[in-house]
């Protein structure tokens, strides 16, 4: 069962299985949701004399290293666990695949709080167990059934579930 993971489907997986399900199946969202728009902005408007953006393998979409630590910006801490768990993906797949022992760290800029993540043992582990999930989710022919969250209300895939 060998699958490519991106890490944005790793990262939906962490909220909210289904949505990953679509991303993997390039099932469109409504890209002119308000919440992808303020994104994309925090993005676009945090951390501008850094580098942005480094794309590794058409998988991975770093958005800018901080020294030696490989970063990741996000609008709020709502969803810290994903964003940990999205990072700790980042940097085992940079350990696994081209041999870089790196460090990570969170960026909240409306909130001005940041992380610092190691990837531990434990941690690369859990990161092995959940892309195995994934990947077992991903080769189903349907998407899991709709699971209201929280998330929902905000989400670009609203009226896929709940329409």
């Amino acid at each position: 069962m060998d699958v490519t993971i991106n890490a944005t489907v790793f990262y939906s997986f962490q909220i909210c299985p289904r949505q990953a399900w679509f991303y993997h199946h390039s099932i469109s969202s409504d890209r002119d949701n308000p919440y992808l728009d303020l994104g994309r902005l925090v993005h676009e408007r945090s951390y501008q004399r850094d580098r942005k953006e480094i794309f590794v393998d058409q998988l991975l979409k770093i958005d800018l290293f901080k020294g030696e630590l490989v970063a990741e910006v996000k609008k709020s801490s709502r969803h810290v666990e994903a964003a940990r768990m999205q990072l700790a993906y980042y940097l085992y797949y940079l350990k696994k695949e081209k041999g870089l022992d790196l460090a990570g760290i969170l960026l909240f800029p409306k909130e001005r709080k940041t992380e610092l993540l190691e990837l531990t043992p434990e941690l690369e582990a859990e990161v092995k167990n959940k892309l195995n999930q994934l990947k077992h989710l991903l080769f189903s022919e349907t998407p899991p059934p709709a699971k209201r969250i929280k998330y929902c209300a905000k989400c670009s895939y609203n009226e896929f579930c709940w329409a």
